[in-house]
């Protein structure tokens, strides 16, 4: 008899359980995300998709070029590896807005071409709803629309998505010779 009344209190306690029990939240519909990494240039908020990318650093020691145009703001050794830096402001003749303090170079590769991209704040993992996206050719900020694909607005804040590696592949991004041949 104690196992059918103790088997009967704990039917009892289930029960109360469900009628007391608050009901489990419905499941709310799952929106596609987008993840770039955003960052500063003359002011401006970008973002380039994640895989744009290789790395993100603080400004390594430089050693200066010769006969090279003002962008072009050296060579750094990144773990043996000789990377030419670009300062994106005066590649894209952009101000700069931000102390020196703050800026970073990201790392870029495309195939066997390799750039570290001079910007003037990481502003870090951005996170935006796809449907949050729009088109742009970015034709109001100067030397970035050729590079500008579209915009995502989050927090009324505008991100406009730019192709770091189509800076890569420009022809001007190749143009590096400043004209003025060392004199001996």
């Amino acid at each position: 008899m104690a196992h059918s009344e103790a088997l009967n209190i704990l039917q009892d306690i289930k029960a109360a359980t469900f009628k007391n029990a608050a009901p489990l939240p419905h499941k709310e519909q799952v929106q596609a995300q987008w993840q770039g990494l955003g960052f500063l240039v003359g002011g401006t908020r970008l973002v380039s998709k994640l895989g744009q990318v290789a790395e993100l650093m603080p400004v390594p020691r430089l050693t200066p070029l010769p006969a090279v145009k003002p962008w072009v703001l050296g060579i750094a050794n990144v773990r043996g590896r000789l990377i030419p830096v670009i300062s994106l402001h005066e590649y894209l003749q952009l101000p700069t807005t931000l102390p020196a303090n703050q800026w970073r170079v990201l790392v870029v590769e495309e195939g066997d071409i390799v750039a570290g991209l001079l910007v003037e704040q990481s502003l870090g993992i951005q996170h935006f709803l796809e449907d949050s996206y729009e088109e742009s050719d970015g034709k109001d900020l100067g030397g970035l629309s050729p590079y500008i694909t579209g915009a995502f607005r989050h927090g009324g804040r505008v991100f406009h998505e730019v192709q770091l590696k189509a800076i890569l592949k420009d022809e001007k991004f190749f143009d590096v010779a400043s004209g003025k041949a060392d004199k001996a």
